[in-house]
């Protein structure tokens, strides 16, 4: 099969084009999809026009004598035909074909080409376009019930991934029909073969004819049409979606789901419906419905019967915004032995040089182009603190959303809650497919990314603001080990200086042995912690707030500790609170056989209640007194358990995604109904499409590692944030680990503690400055909180951090009323920039004005950095440059003074770098000495080498 589709008349995603233009590419995935349709228009005022009525035509089997053109190559337009690839295919893929009508003809019925056949009957009538969306989606049944289920079907699992097949009109049009919805135009085009491609193939026919003299039967040369979509945003010329003349534009599967910690939600199809009929049109006020059928293949000229489905597409007029377009596919099976549970569409206005951004905080590249990005929820991908290959590939990990977003302002999300799957991979079209029978989405058509993201923020919510503290106070710091540790720490950081805006102390509920991580448990350890109450006020009497840490599972601790105890896993387990192994009907154990762990079930309404008054209300707020805490789900959710919205245990895809989601809603519920809004805050590391409206979000701790580790290091950080904040979650900020590979006794080694300097150097300039400790994370470590020059770094960029407290708060204003992000990929602000649309070194922006080049390698002191057209100057110097067009320059990059550039125009800077100066950050003397000296260029062999 042929994956290249050239030819694409809607060019690169979002660039505009006219409206009425057409690709000369008549070819399919497997060579020129051939297409039979009417002839010229009826004079009889009968026959159906191009007007809003609906149209229908019907097919009939034509046995052996109908033909098909196959071929390996695509035939470009300004190429003449090849007669050698024309040939009568494979019966078993015979093409349906409706002859024109002989003029003056007064009856509009159609001809059909075949002798002495009837027309068949008409198609089994179809629900009205309203019913078609209140039944459920199809059953995904879990791969382990369902093997012996494909067994008996004789069905087996293909391991082949979803490729364009054909179109197919059964539509009598005559030419291109445009429909109008909104500010949004749909076209159903054709594109007629050249004629001499029909002269081609009546001379095969020749033979034929000959042979039928005796019985007075003649097969014409038909007339051959390929109908392709297009849509577009009239105002701009943008568009969204178009296909290929004569392939299939939507489509679905049967689809077995698996789940692994390694590959969450994969798919194993059982076939592919990748050849689609276009049997009616309807063009209403507000909508255009398509509708018609999909299957695998066509077998004796009908289409395959047992995995054939019909269709209702919808595009409807967005209802608040002009500049989108609600997409609804909902596909229905018409044989119960070959159901069709996944839905997809394909769009082929895309090219090799677009960048897709989004999908959440995946850890990938920025740019998902050439990737197959799975946006499915799983906290496991982040195992231990370290990316896996599934996330490096294009997993989505933890925090996930179905959107992305293209640098010159195209969007799309789904709304759907299933696990989806972009498929970006190839270079001139890209597919969205939903784990689902049913897809619904929205295209956003923006003049700019940065304005895709504010319509995209005004559709789904705007993200949660963080309480001034969290900015205007300091570092928040992750502690554990107990009273005197957390005293011990505090002390040595407050004899520096260092300003503290929190404390998040992880091990609250005391350290499970052999485990390498907390109890859960959710009731206070006082042995680890004895006179808390006095360590929460001296804490609090400095300004500084008291948070913990959370999440849905509970561990059942042994007997032997129970005395004296609130025993919180057999309050659920007796109450029936846990989620359920279907088979079992048991509580599912997320541990091991030694060491049973539950799971709250988020779904149940009396776990939720049970939840928020017995765990939250009473122990988090009341007998631990904390301000803030992290909401973490810290597990999958499996697809095959049973929850309370899923007595069967056969719809737990719709969960995968929602589960943590939901269990951030119960966090800040549970604040509200405490009356604890005001000064209470939570965020969440893991969540779904509109977790950042309801809490603020943040990156899964990670294990802190440089640039060449092969789970990514600190790039897979950034790519997160950056990731994260083109997908709405724009509050963007990740904790630094201070747990190091060492001994005790000997200290850290010089490059442990350069590592987490320079992960200290890059997050100051994030949303929140946040270190944790790195418990449950590394067994055999020590914490960097033991080293002095550690601690002095901590201090400089904590003062950092709290300067640059005015021009955040600006940003956060920006991210709750614009929906654009804290930090920034460049190509936000510099979309036409080739150095970033590339692989180009690591970088990013806090708002329009900060510049920041982080160090990534090992034993850097000077750094050569890219920088963007503008005046800027260094932050640490007062060396100023002009840059016209862009270049590389060279600059001094020490530990302490990453390369870092402002905005010269920009007010707040001014403001910066002189409270910067007042607390000893910036040393004055050397930013006097070097005031009129400008940025050293590159020398010229290494300027031709890296300047555009």
């Amino acid at each position: 099969m042929n994956n290249n589709l050239p030819g694409s008349f809607g060019g690169p995603v979002g660039v505009p084009v006219a409206a009425g233009s057409v690709a000369g590419s008549v070819s399919g995935p497997d060579g020129p999809a051939m297409f039979y349709g009417y002839g010229p228009a009826s004079d009889d005022p009968n026959m159906p026009q191009n007007g809003g009525a609906s149209f229908d035509a019907r097919i009939v089997k034509q046995g052996t004598h109908s033909f098909a053109e196959s071929t390996s190559q695509m035939i470009p337009a300004s190429q003449s035909f090849n007669p050698e690839v024309v040939a009568f295919p494979d019966t078993r893929y015979e093409v349906p074909t409706v002859r024109a009508a002989p003029s003056g003809r007064e009856s509009p019925t159609p001809t059909y080409a075949g002798p002495n056949e009837a027309p068949p009957k008409d198609p089994k009538p179809k629900a009205k376009p309203e019913d078609v969306f209140n039944h459920k989606p199809a059953v995904h049944p879990p791969l382990m019930i369902s093997k012996s289920l494909a067994k008996n079907a004789k069905l087996s699992v293909i391991k082949q991934k979803v490729e364009p097949g054909r179109l197919f009109l059964r539509v009598p049009l005559e030419e291109d029909r445009h429909m109008e919805v909104g500010d949004f135009r749909v076209s159903v085009k054709l594109s007629m073969v050249d004629q001499e491609t029909v002269e081609k193939v009546a001379k095969k026919l020749e033979g034929a004819n000959k042979s039928r003299n005796k019985s007075n039967m003649k097969v014409e040369a038909p007339k051959i049409t390929l109908a392709s979509i297009l849509v577009v945003h009239l105002p701009t010329l943008q568009v969204v979606w178009s296909s290929e003349p004569g392939v299939n534009f939507i489509g679905g599967a049967g689809i077995l789901v698996s789940q692994s910690v390694d590959t969450p939600c994969q798919e194993h199809f059982l076939w592919h419906n990748n050849i689609q009929t276009i049997d009616v049109i309807n063009h209403g006020k507000n909508d255009v419905i398509i509708r018609g059928h999909v299957s695998k293949g066509i077998y004796n000229g009908d289409l395959h019967k047992k995995s054939l489905a019909r269709y209702v597409l919808i595009l409807r007029k967005h209802p608040e915004n002009s500049q989108c377009l609600n997409i609804q596919l909902q596909l229905e099976s018409e044989d119960a032995r070959g159901e069709v549970n996944q839905s997809h569409f394909i769009s082929s206005n895309t090219s090799a040089t677009d960048v897709f951004m989004g999908f959440g905080h995946r850890l990938s590249k920025p740019n998902a182009k050439g990737m197959e990005v799975r946006v499915s929820n799983s906290s496991k991908q982040v195992k231990h603190g370290y990316a896996s290959k599934e996330m490096l590939e294009g997993g989505a990990g933890n925090l996930v959303v179905p959107h992305f977003v293209t640098a010159n302002g195209a969007s799309f999300f789904l709304t759907t809650p299933e696990p989806s799957v972009f498929d970006l991979r190839n270079d001139d079209w890209y597919s969205v497919r939903v784990q689902s029978s049913i897809l619904k989405g929205t295209w956003i058509a923006a003049s700019s990314a940065l304005e895709a993201m504010t319509i995209h923020a005004s559709l789904r919510g705007r993200v949660k603001k963080m309480p001034m503290w969290t900015q205007r106070n300091g570092a928040m710091l992750g502690l554990s080990g107990g009273t005197y540790t957390v005293r011990r720490i505090h002390k040595a950081l407050e004899e520096r200086g260092c300003p503290i805006s929190g404390v998040v102390i992880s091990d609250w509920t005391g350290l499970k042995p052999k485990a390498n991580r907390m109890y859960y448990n959710w009731v206070l350890e006082r042995e680890m912690y004895p006179n808390w109450q006095r360590l929460l006020d001296d804490l609090e009497s400095a300004g500084i707030n008291v948070g913990l840490y959370v999440n849905p599972c509970i561990d059942e601790i042994p007997a032997h500790l129970r005395s004296g105890r609130r025993y919180i896993f057999g309050e659920a387990e007796n109450n029936g609170f846990f989620i359920k192994d279907p088979t079992t009907r048991e509580s599912y154990n997320f541990g091991t056989e030694s060491a049973f762990v539950g799971a709250v079930d988020m779904t149940n309404q009396d776990a939720v209640n049970w939840f928020k008054e017995k765990i939250i209300k009473s122990e988090i707020l009341g007998r631990a007194g904390a301000s803030f805490w992290i909401a973490d789900t810290n597990f999958d959710a499996p697809i095959g358990a049973k929850y309370q919205c899923d007595p069967d245990g056969q719809r737990g895809l719709t969960v995968v995604n929602q589960f943590p989601q939901e269990f951030a809603k119960v966090n800040q519920d549970a604040i509200r109904d405490a009356g604890r809004e005001g000064d209470c805050f939570l965020f969440a590391t893991s969540g779904f499409s509109e977790t950042a409206q309801i809490v603020a979000t943040s990156l899964s701790d990670r294990v802190s590692n440089l640039h060449k580790r092969k789970d990514g290091g600190m790039m897979t950080a950034l790519n997160g944030i950056i990731n994260g904040g083109a997908s709405g979650f724009a509050l963007g900020h990740c904790a630094v680990s201070m747990a190091v590979p060492g001994k005790k006794g000997k200290g850290i080694s010089s490059r442990s503690r350069e590592m987490v300097c320079r992960w200290l150097e890059m997050m100051a300039f994030t949303t929140l400055f946040r270190t944790h400790d790195g418990e449950g994370f590394v067994t055999s470590s020590m914490s960097a909180y033991e080293d002095s020059a550690v601690l002095d770094q901590l201090t400089r960029w904590s003062k950092v951090y709290k300067a640059l407290a005015s021009y955040r708060q600006n940003l956060l204003s920006e991210a709750s009323f614009q929906g654009w992000p804290v930090v920034r990929h460049p190509l936000l602000h510099y979309p036409e920039n080739k150095h970033f649309l590339g692989e180009g070194e690591p970088s990013f922006m806090l708002g329009a004005s900060l510049y920041v080049a982080p160090v990534m390698q090992p034993g850097v002191t000077t750094a050569r950095v890219y920088l963007p057209p503008g005046s800027w100057g260094h932050i640490w110097t007062g060396l100023t440059r002009t840059v016209k067009t862009g270049g590389y320059f060279e600059v001094p990059a020490p530990i302490g003074e990453p390369p870092v550039f402002y905005s010269i125009q920009c007010p707040h800077m001014n403001k910066l770098v002189w409270v910067l100066q007042e607390e000893g950050v910036i040393v004055a003397k050397n930013r006097e000495k070097k005031k009129s000296t400008k940025i050293p260029s590159l020398r010229k062999k290494d300027k031709k080498l890296m300047e555009f």
